[in-house]
């Protein structure tokens, strides 16, 4: 066929080269790259977007889709039914029919038995970002004189339910809808298949899995049946795992009824010989090689060999930057990200900006313990760094100094999820082959040195565990006075280099030698006294840890709670009108008072609030506002100040039943721990808190030294700031001749990637893309099972939440989130319960639960992916486990 582009109308292939995607559609746009390149695409021809434009004119003018416009999505069903079956009826015109006939000219041979493959192909799909897979129409067998009727039902589905829903979840615009339609010989397949490029359920970039059925590949794409199931390693060009399907159901072309299904056509057969598995294979590879990025294809096979019919960028992976990476066959390095389980909690792209003020920070911390560190060393010798908008800590370079069951047990009271994955990989695979550079003799020069700066960490640590009292009061002096020293600077015209020096010094300081003693201090533990003891001095030995004074997080929800419950439940319909009554004091003197000292107290705090880009509450009163209208005000029955002095008075009886079970030495020890726990569990938060304060004031500067930029006309916005290091701002006068945008667009490029693809980062995962997955458990259909970090068992229905603003959370509804951090506690007032994928007895969310009386669930893997909103279950928070129930 010749290459050319017939009309505006219609566009065929090989050739189209000068067609874009706005006019044909993802789909087709993919089938002309790939034919260009030289890839056994069955050659066909598009209805441009253009061809549709007389009857997307006819949509908007219909009564039927501006009712669609005005719907609540809830009721979207009805409404794009009625738009569809009005679209299914628009006249041809006459241009329309024109480029109709002269396609059935160039396709079809006279007298010809061919069938034809029409699919749609929006300029909306088949995109890095979106996908559509199974919402646009798709027609098959389809015979030359049903062309229109094919074409029809391809357009309808641009207003399918399924389309405008998955549109919504992307945020893109619902009411600019477009179209084309690709129609294709039919090939008679004898096998077809999907084959994607990396493995989607592993996440490993080097094996390519492929599914395949006997006839049309129609059966593996909509589920007809079950498929042989391939995964094959590219590096080695070898099969990995097999999984034979029951292929009970196929489907064949037939020249003359279209498509027909067969039923236990060689059902037992293997579906692919392994030169066909390592053809498909290669044929995924060099389309991915094409796009440069994961890729998943539709392939068949005919007598005429191999054929793709379809690619499309896989649009749900975890990424990795260069600097990450290993070559494939390289031995692997392992990462675990300590963004998620070393307190930060933080799910989401650290910015560019926030990203180098953590590594600042934490630099400074390890020099003021180890001394002087070596610069710009890469993620393959490191322990910790920086990279991808995560913080990570290689443990391929640690498995030189621990085992994996080790590094487990230390990673067990922060992250459950974290031990049992590290308990179940290969160290023999994944330790460096050369030991890392900073294993040497200089090591054990840095020890005295390390000693002799860790004095007042040793020395703050004996005082509390010998005098708690004394200690005590020294403590609380010393972080009062470094948080007043750092609230009284926050607002001051000290430059950010300034600040950032005296400061973080300050801070690692403080962090290490005042902070850190009191925290290991306050999470000494009964647990050891009650070892072989019943279950009941158990149960009592964990409750002395509860109700604890002093948790700062624990006090911004009470104080949250206390603002809410003072003001109306229509205050919080309009958000913006009430942050302006706020903002102009046009509030009770009692409220704007308690208003004023929580910002004076917590407003650098905020959802998300380890990311230098994040908004806090002192930035935007809304975000607090918000959080607050979430909360269950008018429940006689639970109050989060309530609820801690309850806590606190169960402490206080376990201690006593304890005391009452146990002999003189025994009475004495327990003595010494109740009165540490009481003193310094709730200090827990305090690192946080002061760590948000600085961050605060770094970001206060950062966005000044923005909105100078943004004068300069070197920024667009004084935001942008995020998106450059600290070295672009030491030198933001008139004169400097750096491009500040290009900068920010390269450095936002990757965190752009990980904002379209990334839902929830994975806690470990190697330099080859692979996600390692705890050692598999006997399954029970309907119970999952985790760590119970807070007691109780309740019931309720799902509430699945990403982010903590994402949506309500009804009363007796229970939050299912990967992890969370202080900005979910208002949350926690309306739950029933809390359960959480990744976990332990000391993160936030265990922690609030048990203050709050909560039942609290953790370490459950996979756990968004097999829990949805609605679902009721009962969660046991004595035991680890949550049951799905029928329906209430």
């Amino acid at each position: 066929m010749p290459a050319r582009v017939d009309s505006p109308l219609v566009a065929r292939f090989p050739g189209a080269e000068g067609m874009t995607i706005v006019e044909v559609g993802g789909k087709a746009d993919s089938l002309i790259r790939m034919i260009n390149a030289g890839l056994p695409v069955p050659s066909g021809a598009v209805l441009t977007v253009r061809f549709f434009a007389p009857w997307l004119e006819a949509v908007r003018q219909s009564r039927a889709w501006r009712e669609l416009v005005e719907a609540d999505p809830a009721q979207f069903v009805p409404h794009c039914d009625a738009v569809k079956k009005s679209a299914l009826s628009y006249p041809m015109t006459a241009q329309q029919k024109r480029a109709l006939a002269a396609l059935h000219q160039a396709l079809v041979v006279p007298g010809g038995a061919e069938r034809f493959a029409v699919r749609s192909s929006s300029p909306d799909e088949d995109l890095a970002s979106a996908s559509f897979a199974g919402g646009y129409e798709t027609v098959l067998g389809v015979h030359a004189d049903e062309f229109e009727t094919a074409l029809r039902r391809c357009f309808a589905s641009l207003f399918d339910p399924r389309v405008l829903s998955y549109k919504k979840a992307l945020g893109v615009d619902l009411w600019s809808p477009r179209i084309a339609v690709v129609i294709q010989q039919q090939l008679a397949s004898t096998v077809a298949g999907v084959a994607f490029s990396l493995n989607p359920v592993t996440n490993d970039y080097d094996e390519a899995v492929i599914t395949a059925n006997w006839g049309l590949g129609t059966s593996v794409v909509d589920g007809a049946t079950s498929p042989d199931h391939f995964v094959v390693d590219k590096v080695a060009g070898r099969l990995v795992e097999e999984t034979p399907g029951d292929k009970q159901v196929s489907y064949w072309l037939d020249p003359d009824s279209g498509v027909i299904e067969r039923t236990g056509h060689r059902c037992a057969e293997r579906s692919l010989s392994d030169a066909q598995l390592r053809e498909v294979t290669d044929l995924v590879c060099r389309v991915e090689d094409l796009y440069g990025l994961p890729i998943d294809i539709e392939w068949a096979y005919t007598a005429d060999g191999l054929h793709v019919l379809q690619a499309r960028p896989i649009t749900r992976y975890v990424p990795l930057t260069a600097e990450m990476m290993t070559a494939p066959g390289e031995r692997r390095r392992l990462y675990a990200d300590a963004a998620l389980s070393k307190g930060m909690t933080t799910n989401t792209p650290i910015s560019p900006l926030g990203l180098d003020n953590l590594e600042h920070l934490f630099s400074m911390m390890i020099e003021n313990w180890l001394g002087p560190l070596e610069q710009n060393v890469a993620p393959r010798d490191s322990v910790f760094f920086f990279a991808g908008g995560r913080m990570y800590v290689n443990y391929s370079s640690i498995l030189w100094l621990a085992s994996a069951d080790t590094i487990a047990g230390s990673a067990a009271p922060t992250d459950v999820l974290m031990a049992r994955i590290l308990r179940s990989v290969d160290s023999r695979r994944y330790r460096a082959r050369q030991r890392p550079a900073w294993i040497s003799v200089r090591l054990l020069w840095r020890i005295p040195r390390a000693l002799w700066r860790a004095r007042r960490f040793f020395g703050n640590l004996l005082r509390a565990v010998l005098a708690p009292e004394r200690a005590y009061r020294v403590y609380r002096q010393q972080v009062d006075a470094f948080e007043t020293e750092l609230k009284g600077q926050i607002d001051s015209e000290l430059a950010l280099d300034e600040f950032r020096s005296r400061y973080a010094t300050r801070m690692a300081h403080e962090m290490f030698d005042v902070l850190m003693p009191a925290l290991l201090v306050g999470m000494v533990s009964a647990d050891r006294l009650v070892r072989r003891r019943n279950g009941a001095s158990r149960a009592l030995a964990a409750r002395i840890k509860t109700g604890t004074p002093g948790n700062i997080v624990v006090e911004m929800g009470i104080a949250l709670h206390r603002l809410a419950k003072q003001l109306e439940h229509e205050d919080f319909s309009d958000l913006e009108q009430l942050a302006e009554r706020i903002g102009h004091g046009n509030m009770p003197a009692e409220f704007l008072g308690e208003w004023k000292a929580f910002h004076a107290r917590f407003g650098w705090r905020g959802p998300l609030e380890m990311d230098l880009a994040s908004a806090r509450y002192a930035d935007d009163p809304r975000l607090m506002l918000r959080q607050m209208s979430f909360m269950a005000v008018d429940d006689p029955e639970f109050d989060p100040d309530s609820a801690h002095q309850h806590r606190a008075a169960e402490r206080d009886a376990a201690y006593q039943a304890l005391m009452a079970r146990f002999g003189p030495i025994r009475r004495r020890l327990l003595r010494r721990i109740y009165r540490l726990n009481e003193l310094f569990t709730g200090t827990r938060d305090l690192p946080k808190h002061l760590l948000v304060l600085y961050s605060y004031g770094v970001r206060k500067r950062a966005l000044a030294a923005g909105r100078r930029l943004v004068k300069q006309g070197k920024l667009d916005a004084a935001d942008d700031v995020f998106s450059l290091a600290f070295e672009h701002l030491r030198d933001d006068e008139p004169g400097r001749r750096a491009d500040l945008r290009a900068i920010s667009e390269q450095r936002t490029r990757f965190q752009k990637k990980l904002n379209r693809l990334v839902t929830s980062f994975p806690l470990v995962i190697d330099s080859r893309g692979r996600i390692p997955r705890p050692s598999a458990s006997e399954a029970t259909p309907g119970v999952l099972t985790g760590m119970a970090v807070s007691p109780g068992v309740v019931s309720g229905p799902v509430k699945v939440l990403n982010t903590p603003h994402e949506k309500a959370v009804e009363k007796g509804d229970v939050i299912v989130a990967y992890t969370t951090d202080p900005g979910w506690t208002p949350l926690f007032v309306n739950a029933a319960a809390i359960v959480l994928e990744v976990g332990g007895m000391l993160q936030h969310g265990a922690l609030v639960a048990r203050e709050y009386g909560k039942p609290c669930v953790v370490g459950i893997d996979r756990l968004l992916e097999q829990l949805q909103d609605g679902q009721h279950v009962e969660v046991d928070g004595d035991t680890g486990i949550v049951r799905l129930l029928e329906s209430a």
